[in-house]
């Protein structure tokens, strides 16, 4: 074989190695991706997918109804990947960790609704008014409650519950109580790493308050009479116990309102374990 065959042989072989690395990369992003990660949790879960249109947003969910007419868990996701650095806001808030996804898949049986927050999942192109201010300072923007709200009420309907148990994650909490404070068939709430008094919480890590957002902790003495119960990541350095102290602090009654601190935790890690004995915890009796 000739010098200039070798070469050629050399740079053939070379450009296929390249190749075959680059489908690796290229195969490992796909399957890491937030889209994918939410296929694995809910197919091995049994969930089915729909996109729901609730006021400003369509809104991506997972949902299973088999127990007509029993009560309805609805699980409301966190904020995603909100930003990227401190400084540097993220172009897609789908989440790269679903919590709030992985906790709605350990419901077995029952009537189960899993609302990924505006803008995660859903392509920009059905929603056009996904900017990033609503998963940053709008993140609890009155227009997000009511996107929240009317899916819900699409749920509840296709389920035939009249009673709603909300549990929230991180940001999702914030929405939780915020959502319970507008309707009348919320019988319980339960949050995870809840951020239940965002100026509190803005303030202690001395970041830009969440203006255009409302605060949970403003309708606190609202929802004060709902059985409720905050846990809280003995390890969270995001979200301590600080936020909801302050939220129950400012309900004016604590017989409905426990907060429960959760060895193991930190702001998104260690849940997936700890929910199974979490859920099956009875909620504050306020009679």
């Amino acid at each position: 074989m000739s010098d200039e065959s070798m070469h050629g042989l050399k740079f053939y072989c070379r450009l296929l190695t390249s190749l075959a690395l680059l489908a690796l990369l290229t195969q490992s992003c796909v399957s890491h991706s937030p889209e994918a990660t939410a296929v694995a949790i809910t197919e091995r879960a049994m969930l089915h997918k729909a996109e729901l249109k609730g006021g400003e947003f369509i809104l991506r969910v997972y949902y299973r109804f088999d127990s007509p007419g029993a009560p309805l868990r609805i699980y409301l996701e966190g904020d995603g990947r909100a930003w990227l650095t401190k400084t540097r806001v993220s172009r897609n808030p789908s989440p790269k960790n679903p919590v709030g996804l992985y906790l709605a898949a350990q419901e077995h049986k029952g009537n189960v609704m899993y609302i990924a927050r505006p803008c995660q999942y859903v392509s920009f192109k059905k929603n056009p008014n996904c900017e990033y201010p609503y998963w940053t300072s709008k993140r609890f923007a009155s227009e997000v409650v009511d996107s929240v709200s009317a899916v819900i009420d699409i749920g509840k309907k296709k389920s035939g519950a009249e009673k709603l148990e909300i549990i929230g994650f991180s940001g999702g909490g914030a929405v939780a109580l915020l959502l319970a404070a507008r309707r009348s068939d919320v019988s319980g709430i339960r949050t995870v790493a809840g951020n239940l008094d965002h100026r509190v919480w803005t303030q202690h890590h001395k970041v830009d308050p969440l203006r255009g957002s409302l605060n949970a902790a403003d309708v606190a003495e609202e929802v004060a009479n709902i059985p409720q119960v905050h846990y809280v990541g003995s390890q969270d350095g995001n979200m301590g116990r600080y936020v909801a102290e302050s939220f129950r602090a400012k309900a004016g009654r604590d017989n409905c309102i426990k907060i429960q601190t959760v060895p193991s935790t930190n702001h998104s890690k260690g849940w997936e374990q700890a929910w199974p004995d979490l859920i099956t915890v009875a909620i504050p009796d306020c009679r």
